[in-house]
């Protein structure tokens, strides 16, 4: 899709597939990890971009490393 959207010269497209892709490598790494941890209890702070849907755990960055938004807007999941 990405693939195509440059073929199309949509920028728009080109721009959201591309941070898409970025952000389900995350979300794939951190589902890995989740499950590799099954039954170890640990807690931890996620937060998400609402922008992009980068998840983060730990604590906020400055700015999103996927698509640059102020750190300040990502969402604490409860």
């Amino acid at each position: 899709m990405i693939e195509d959207a440059k073929a199309e010269g949509n920028k728009a497209a080109e721009r959201s597939f591309t941070m898409a892709n970025t952000v389900e490598k995350t979300h794939a790494k951190l589902y890995k990890e989740a499950l590799d941890n099954l039954g170890n209890n640990a807690e931890a702070d996620i937060y998400v971009c609402p922008i992009c849907g980068e998840t983060v755990v730990g604590s906020v960055p400055e700015k999103c490393p996927v698509c640059g938004a102020m750190g300040k807007v990502f969402v604490k999941i409860d």
